[in-house]
């Protein structure tokens, strides 16, 4: 997965495997982030994808980030 934070730690973003990008014929799609925030490609748990509830997803992700 890739977790995406700003530039104080805080989670904006999580993207399932490590492309940002992804081709199909002659359409091609990217994904980009401004300048100062973070990219942290971690491996997680399968069950990630399972997970309902907001705050325990983002809970699961801070515990794969650098303690600032």
């Amino acid at each position: 997965m890739t977790i995406v934070t700003d530039d104080r730690g805080n989670v904006l973003a999580a993207v399932q495997g490590h492309s940002l990008s992804q081709r199909d014929g002659d359409i091609e799609a990217s994904v980009s982030f401004a300048a100062g925030h973070q990219l942290h490609y971690v491996d997680v748990a399968d069950d990630m994808a399972n997970v309902g509830d907001a705050a325990t997803f983002q809970q699961r992700l801070m515990q794969h980030l650098p303690t600032p």
